[in-house]
């Protein structure tokens, strides 16, 4: 089966490592290390943290990586402590087969797979899978700090292990000031000569950090920006105030007016059918990858330090089921409930089956003053983190400042009170940037414009849903009557994407008929409901 597993991987891999119980693929060369009998290799690493790990925890707490261990105990194959890294793991027979990528889990034999709808759920619920879930039922993405551990003998045997981060014992006691918090971030900016990119949207995280990159002796900074795709570009105004302030030079992606339908299959089968984010993305990662430099991004910043509308009534709850609720439909608001939208009893078991697994997959959380937070973290970040892992890597090199344990263990200990009306982020922009702390932001309260046109609802690009949902009668089945005459009435169409609800279930829906499509000849189906 390990002839299969290669011939459906990407070309160019080279055996890493060998032994009775591992063998290592890859296309890269992964970071090697040693520690008396221990020896490892990690991957894609989101933290920079010290070179030399000492154990396979440590490798994923403090490095926040992938990787095999190797000692007298047996092979260790290990996650990152947050689940973001795409680790996926496939046990046939005697063994654990495993991947960054799907597809070649999928053609390890010629058997049925199975829908997980649990998967799909959290796909439209929470804008991406999450725990362990893949879009197969049969193959498994590796959760948060966990491993999987071959031991010889007879019979050999695998085991799980996991442990708890030490994120997870933060209290709010003494909790870091803001000057502290941007001098540990600070800190964490790696130091390289030369051109250094950093992405510069309109929020406050990528400003934070580029204030404090420009802040440096003999820096050279650039910045890139692109649109969202919201149809107001407020990204793309507010940053070139920033970068004007900070003294930058200042690039800006424009894609053309059909780069949604142009682009957004690439960017499923990128991220592989597991998040609806970063449909907008490809132009922009296309010329970072063009770069000959690192990028800054400012990935998790605004999960660990910004205020939320839920914060205040988790604080208030009265028993940690009741807080994950109120976390969980926070993060769902935009999942419409309307009976017309789906078929009889769709929408309630999509929205049962995410529940459940958000319950499941939080539960690790639950009685930590910072339950939202950590849930957050946990859960939607995994989506959000696939664009510098996925769109932006692996061609450019990326570093992520926000994803260091000790800064997410800092964050972490800021209580939920101090973070109300975003006065702790606020005190971190003034210490840390104040010559931009006060320009206009994505993040201000206030009644936005009216937004234009946007690249994702133009005719063609609700025609191409329209049209890949009418090809699939299993996906048909799952939706209502609303839904269901748009796919033959443009206007109709139009009208539904006046509100984000119907056309995240569009989305959701053409790339369910896609991905189902694409893996018929070996699906299963068996129907939601």
């Amino acid at each position: 089966m390990a002839e299969r597993l290669l011939s459906a991987s990407p070309r160019g891999l080279d055996e890493v490592h060998r032994s009775p119980l591992a063998a290592l693929w890859s296309t890269g060369e992964p970071e090697n290390w040693s520690a008396g009998s221990r020896s490892g290799y990690l991957w894609w690493p989101a933290a920079g943290g010290p070179p030399q790990p000492h154990s396979w925890q440590d490798a994923a707490e403090r490095r926040l990586a992938a990787g095999l261990v190797v000692d007298h105990q047996g092979a260790v194959l290990h996650t990152d402590a947050l689940g973001l890294n795409e680790l996926n793991i496939r046990p046939l027979g005697d063994a654990l087969y495993f991947s960054a990528r799907i597809d070649p889990l999928v053609q390890l034999d010629d058997g049925p797979l199975h829908v997980d709808w649990s998967a799909w759920a959290n796909l439209l619920v929470m804008t991406t899978q999450i725990g362990d879930e893949t879009p197969f039922s049969e193959i498994r993405h590796l959760e948060p700090a966990t491993a999987w551990r071959a031991t010889g003998g007879r019979p050999e045997r695998l085991r799980r292990e996991r442990f708890e981060p030490a994120w997870l014992a933060a209290e709010p006691d003494k909790p870091p000031a803001p000057e502290e918090m941007v001098d540990l971030l600070a800190d964490r900016i790696p130091h390289r000569a030369g051109p250094v990119a950093i992405g510069l949207s309109g929020g406050w995280d990528s400003r934070l950090l580029a204030a404090l990159a420009v802040r440096r002796p003999g820096s050279q900074i650039e910045a890139w920006t692109t649109s969202t795709d919201d149809g107001l570009d407020l990204d793309v105004t507010h940053a070139a105030t920033v970068a004007a302030a900070l003294g930058v030079p200042h690039h800006v992606v424009k894609p053309g007016p059909e780069a949604w339908l142009e682009e957004h299959r690439q960017v499923w089968r990128r991220t592989q059918y597991q998040t609806l984010h970063h449909g907008w993305a490809m132009p922009y990662a296309r010329a970072v990858h063009r770069l000959r430099a690192p990028l800054i991004d400012g990935c998790l910043g605004d999960g660990l330090l910004r205020t939320r509308a839920d914060h205040p009534e988790v604080a208030r709850a009265t028993s940690p089921e009741r807080a994950r609720t109120i976390t969980w439909k926070a993060l769902s608001t935009h999942f419409p409930r309307q009976p017309e939208v789906w078929a009889p009893g769709a929408g309630e078991a999509l929205a049962d089956l995410s529940l459940s697994a958000f319950d499941r997959v939080t539960k690790p959380a639950e009685g930590h003053h910072a339950m939202p937070v950590l849930a957050r973290l946990l859960t939607r970040y995994r989506g959000i983190f696939s664009s510098p892992s996925w769109l932006l890597g692996p061609e450019a090199e990326v570093w992520l400042p926000f994803a260091d344990p000790d800064v997410i263990t800092s964050a972490l200990r800021v209580p939920l009170s101090a973070r109300e009306g975003h006065a702790y982020y606020r005190a971190m922009l003034g210490h840390g940037a104040p010559e931009v702390a006060s320009l206009p932001s994505t993040n201000d309260p206030g009644d936005r414009p009216e937004p234009g046109p946007q690249r994702k609802t133009s005719p063609a690009a609700l025609a191409s849903l329209a049209e890949s949902i009418a090809q699939s009668p299993e996906v048909r089945a799952l939706l209502g009557p609303r839904l269901l005459a748009t796919l033959t009435d443009a206007e109709l169409r139009a009208r539904q994407t006046r509100w984000s609800g119907p056309l995240y279930v569009l989305q959701w829906a053409s790339m369910l008929a896609r991905w189902h499509g694409e893996y018929s000849s070996r699906l299963s189906w068996e129907p939601l409901v």
